[in-house]
């Protein structure tokens, strides 16, 4: 595989463009390629990018959200206690998708990326510096953990995943304006996931029969994977922290 230079990305289309750099020179792409071409200093596009690919069609592969889900948190969660250096657990890095597949999704998102480079700026630039910093990783966290209930219900797990993609590219262009917007969307988002934990959209007319006990069994497996795999990659972060 064609080795990759890394980069500090200023917008979303550089972050595209970069993608679009490694399908073109690798048949299969993994996590590792993509966050030694950002550099492991920048949390931003760490965040942004997975929370992107989940409303493209690589996030309709049953698990894939739930496993996007896990990258962020354990980016996030290292961005929360002011870990310098990103650091990925070989079982995430290794993880491929193949070129093709990342060049279409990278293709779909251009549009969005477009829109989100020419109204999102460096505004209200304190926020986006810590402590708020820490507050809106915290916040990435939570609304991860809603993902594996919400991927059961077709494009709910999009919902979280947008806000996570504003917090992202917030800290990428350092607009507290966006920081603050995706913090109201946000708490929408944590709405919907305990709405749901509790019962309330499967309740509903629109839900019935899409929202099973089944279906419910298995958001709850997907979700004590996700927190087994985040667990472990803790224990290799806790690890890498000390060895620095």
């Amino acid at each position: 595989m064609a080795a990759s230079q890394s980069t500090s990305p200023r917008s979303v289309s550089d972050i595209l463009d970069a993608l679009d750099d490694l399908a073109d020179k690798n048949e299969w792409v993994s996590a590792g390629q993509a966050m030694q071409t950002f550099g492991t200093r920048t949390f931003g596009p760490a965040i942004m990018v997975p929370a992107l690919l989940e409303i493209t069609p690589i996030g309709a592969i049953p698990g894939v959200p739930t496993f996007l889900a896990v990258i962020v948190i354990l980016v996030a969660a290292q961005n929360m206690i002011g870990r310098k250096t990103l650091w990925l657990p070989g079982i995430i890095t290794n993880r491929c998708v193949s070129g093709e597949k990342l060049a279409k999704s990278a293709d779909k998102l251009r549009p969005i990326a477009r829109f989100m480079d020419r109204h999102f700026h460096g505004r209200w630039k304190r926020i986006t510096h810590a402590p708020f910093a820490q507050i809106a990783a915290g916040m990435v966290c939570l609304l991860c953990l809603t993902v594996p209930f919400l991927e059961v219900l077709p494009f709910a797990s999009s919902v979280p995943m947008l806000a996570i993609a504003g917090f992202g590219l917030a800290v990428l262009v350092r607009d507290g304006v966006l920081m603050v917007a995706a913090l109201a969307a946000s708490m929408v988002a944590l709405g919907l996931g305990l709405d749901y934990w509790n019962g309330g959209m499967s309740d509903t007319e629109q839900a019935d029969g899409m929202v099973s006990e089944e279906t419910m069994d298995a958001a709850k497996e997907k979700a004590e994977e996700a927190g087994n795999a985040v667990r472990e990659a803790s224990e290799g972060a806790a690890e890498a922290v000390k060895g620095e």
